[in-house]
């Protein structure tokens, strides 16, 4: 009678492991194959297996040739009830067969790996026939990617070494120097000095690297529009722009004295007041809103009961697009609001900064005037709308905030200028709003003896041209009749140096006059 069942013993279990087969099932047990003397490929057996092994005894009687066990996990074969076989002492594979497994036996071809687990940190490495047949076939991959990419070459046209906008090689922006007003590279200021409430001069400082040289125009002020100073051209140039509003047709003019500019552009803005004296007010401030690497401008006006920001995107060339509405902040009015813009969070976009009411308005605050508290806001950029933030209160007060890079590293900081007469100092202290909220940059400061003087007006501007905007500020007392001439304080990235005297300042006829440098709006919020 044949036996049609396997005896029990150890086979091959793969990767030069065995597994013991205990005649009815597998076994937990496994050990290593006994360690080749030469290793073969594996070749499909090209006739019948031999009888049986050289290595079983020659006393077993002439049978069919055993079956192989199942596979780890499948049913074992079906033995008739009727027999059962004789112990056999368990097959081991001769060295000479080490890889090459019969087809069928556990572990060979068309077999899955038993489940249990890969070898302990001992088992020999797995036959290399399939790494190299990776490889080659990754080989091929990488050589035919590369052809196709030699043919495609998306970067490049034409054969030319141009960059991967495939139109020009790229090269670094240029970026305007802070205040830099004549194009030399250092920053200059602008102010006006006011002799009495008529009598007003424009004067220019121009910087020198060590000192201001001023010249002098009469203005009129009733009709004076108000300056902008900031490079709308993208040539690395900062560019004079001047707007002027005319409240009764709600019409923003855009002006320049640069001949490069495109001419006079004209707005209509969609705005309205409940004040009962019926005028309106603008704040106007520049900035890459959308993140395209040209300078727009925000601008911010009372419209019933809210504060509307609109947003006109600059085309690149100095013409600006029609207003667009980003954002209208409710329980707002222009007599306490105003803007800074910058890229505060450092993402690329510049965000708006903003002062405004703290507390609930009443009917009566949007028709006379809020004397209430003051709240700062951030109002960050999406590129195509603002984020209204949170308003919080804070005890720090400063007498004027200016916008800046006084790092030297790209980043916009608050600096705020303040001075204390009883105490005759001026201090200087530069903020991260990046938060939300007014946090002071730990050590990053500076004062100025003043005597017993107050603050008349300050500017950042980059005096020297290295990248780090400095203080430029005046000061006078209550009853005196001059200055203390134009002072500047040094941004040295960290802190800033002590003041030293760059202009000169004239006499006044009373203590009435005084200064103000463009883009200091203290004095009109």
């Amino acid at each position: 009678m044949s036996d049609f069942s396997t005896p029990p013993g150890w086979y091959p279990d793969g990767d030069g492991w065995e597994r013991r087969w205990d005649g009815s099932g597998w076994s937990e047990e496994r050990r290593r194959m006994a360690e080749p003397t030469q290793v073969r490929p594996a070749v499909a057996p090209t006739g019948p297996p031999p009888s049986s092994p050289p290595s079983s005894p020659p006393s077993s009687p002439p049978a069919s040739p055993p079956t192989a066990p199942p596979p780890v996990g499948a049913p074992p074969a079906f033995t008739p009830p009727a027999f059962s076989p004789p112990a056999a002492t368990p097959p081991v594979a001769p060295p000479s067969s080490y890889g090459h497994v019969p087809s069928g036996v556990p572990g060979g071809p068309g077999i899955a790996p038993p489940p249990f687990g890969a070898p302990p940190s001992g088992a020999p490495r797995r036959r290399r026939t399939g790494l190299w047949i990776g490889l080659g076939l990754a080989l091929v991959l990488l050589i035919g990617a590369g052809v196709t990419l030699a043919v495609l070459a998306p970067w490049k046209s034409d054969g030319d070494d141009k960059g991967k906008d495939g139109d020009k090689t790229a090269e670094p922006e240029s970026t305007a120097v802070q205040g830099d007003v004549d194009g030399d590279g250092l920053g200059d200021a602008i102010y006006y000095f006011a002799r009495d409430y008529s009598d007003i001069t424009e004067v220019t400082a121009i910087s020198d690297g060590s000192a201001f040289e001023l010249t002098e125009v009469a203005i009129e002020a009733s009709s004076q529009p108000d300056l902008l100073f900031f490079d709308w051209d993208g040539d690395g140039v900062t560019d004079q722009l001047a707007w002027d509003f005319v409240s009764s047709g709600k019409q923003l003019t855009l002006s320049s004295s640069d001949d490069a500019f495109p001419g006079d552009q004209r707005f209509t803005l969609t705005l309205s007041t409940l004040s009962e004296y019926g005028n309106l007010e603008l704040d106007v401030v520049p900035g890459d809103y959308d993140g395209d690497g040209d300078l727009d401008l925000a601008v911010a006006g009372q419209n019933d009961k809210n504060v509307d920001i609109s947003v006109l995107l600059n085309e690149g060339d100095g013409t600006f697009s029609e207003p667009a509405l980003w954002l209208s902040v409710p329980n707002a009015i222009m007599d306490v609001t105003q803007i800074w813009g910058g890229d505060f969070d450092g993402d690329g976009t510049a965000d708006i900064w903003a002062q405004l009411p703290a507390d609930r308005l009443t009917n009566e605050d949007y028709t006379s005037y809020y004397s209430g508290d003051r709240g700062y806001a951030l109002l960050k950029s999406t590129g195509d709308a603002f984020d209204y933030g949170q308003i919080t209160e804070t005890d720090v007060y400063q007498e004027t905030f200016l916008v800046g890079d006084v790092t030297g590293d790209g980043t916009t900081s608050i600096v705020g200028v303040d001075a204390n007469g009883y105490e005759e100092e001026l201090t200087v202290t530069v903020f991260d709003v990046s938060k939300g909220t007014l946090e002071e940059i730990a050590g990053f400061t500076g004062t100025a003896d003043i005597g017993d003087r107050q603050l008349e007006s300050a500017a950042l501007t980059d005096v020297d041209g290295d990248g780090k905007a400095d203080i430029a500020f005046a000061v006078k007392g209550y009853e005196d009749r001059e200055f203390t001439g134009i002072q500047v304080m040094k941004s040295t990235g960290a802190v800033f140096d002590a003041a030293t005297m760059w202009a000169e300042t004239p006499v006044c006829d009373d203590d009435r006059c005084g200064i103000e440098f463009v883009g200091d709006l203290r004095y009109y919020n």
